[in-house]
């Protein structure tokens, strides 16, 4: 299950990175580079502490695959929404919420930062 966790989380982050070559928004730009360094730092903590747990993840098939897609300014704020909601709905179900309390919380600082882009995406 681990190598599921990992290819969600590297593929939000590379389509985030992708999103930010693409846009021609400075703010929107400015916004999605800082969120790729923080999200660079929280998988990479996350990962690390879930393979201290857990042991290392197994790849095959699916999970070995990372696919990214052209993403216009329309669309970008679906993008975090999506990652908003596998982050709240689906990441739980892989995770024990009272023996995982420390992955929890370096997914919060995830969501944390994705509902901050949110906002710095309203603003003109």
């Amino acid at each position: 299950m681990s190598a599921d966790i990992i290819n969600v989380m590297l593929t939000l982050r590379n389509q985030v990175k992708v999103y930010h070559w693409q846009t021609m928004s400075f703010s929107r730009h400015k916004s999605t580079d800082d969120l790729v360094t923080s999200l660079d730092e929280n998988i990479d903590k996350f990962v690390e502490v879930y393979m201290g747990k857990h042991g290392p993840p197994t790849f095959s098939g699916a999970n070995m695959k990372i696919t990214v897609h052209n993403v216009i300014d329309k669309k970008a704020a679906e993008l975090l929404k999506a990652g908003i909601e596998w982050l709240t709905r689906d990441l739980p179900r892989f995770l024990n919420k009272t023996k995982d309390t420390d992955l929890l919380n370096i997914r919060d600082e995830i969501l944390a930062d994705l509902n901050q882009v949110l906002f710095l995406f309203r603003l003109k």
